[in-house]
């Protein structure tokens, strides 16, 4: 049975609600008020109710309303319990794993820096920025990805000294008891102890073994809202998966 992280003091009904308020603002990037969201999603109460137990969510620190009359918006902590309840079930469909493998072998077959490419190929696949680090290398794709999400919370400049000491961050990356083989883990601006990327931030990573033999971590640094969205950890997790086999050209 998967192992249940989600937050003791919630309700299912408060859950249920919760998830939904984080699924709309992934997909759509929009907060959704009570009776549209009683309406899509077809709940057993009504809006009234849901307009309670948002207000319950706010006052545990899961949602945030920008301003009076104004729809609740989902916190750091709403998309870090979202994320994290995700990554229990999370599957990648075969045509999913299809086109990821195709994208991969055409990468093994045309490029002999493969940390630099994977890089790249998880800022395509997301959006956000791509890195590969191990002992001897570290590489990162998707700066400008990074640059075009940054939020009032965040100077450039933070950012760019992020990229300018990863050779000294990657320590923290390798580091056996922050990475474990074959597990993603997840980072959110405030637990980051290496990320000076402010609020509204996470970071994904997962161990792997490339075809040298160099344990190498990958990952995505990206919004929090973006890593929530599903297919963007399907994505990474896609790619953790194929490179724990041996990938053929």
């Amino acid at each position: 049975m998967p192992k249940k992280i989600l937050d003791e003091t919630l309700t299912p009904r408060q859950t249920n609600i919760l998830f939904a308020l984080v699924k709309e603002y992934c997909d759509c990037g929009e907060v959704i008020g009570s009776k549209e969201l009683q309406e899509k999603y077809n709940f057993g109460f009504s809006s009234a109710t849901i307009r309670n137990e948002v207000s319950s969510l706010r006052d545990k620190g899961y949602l945030i309303q920008p301003f009076t009359n104004a729809a609740s918006k989902p916190t750091e902590k709403a998309f870090k319990l979202f994320v994290n309840q995700l990554l229990i079930g999370l599957q990648v469909t075969t045509r999913q794993q299809k086109e990821l493998e195709k994208q991969l072998i055409e990468v093994q077959s045309k490029y002999a820096n493969l940390s630099k490419e994977i890089s790249k190929l998880l800022a395509k696949t997301t959006g956000g920025l791509g890195f590969a680090v191990s002992d001897k290398t570290e590489s990162f794709s998707g700066t400008k990805n990074l640059l075009s999400l940054s939020n009032e919370d965040t100077k450039v400049s933070q950012i760019l000294d992020f990229l300018d000491n990863l050779d000294n961050t990657k320590q923290f990356l390798l580091d056996p008891k922050n990475s474990n083989k074959g597990e993603m883990q997840t980072y959110f601006s405030d637990d980051n102890p290496i990320i000076p990327l402010g609020k509204g931030y996470a970071m994904v990573s997962t161990e792997v073994i490339l075809e040298d033999g160099e344990r190498t971590v990958i990952g995505v640094i990206i919004q929090s809202h973006l890593l929530a969205n599903k297919k963007n950890l399907e994505a990474i997790n896609g790619i953790n998966k194929l490179l724990s086999k041996k990938i053929t050209p």
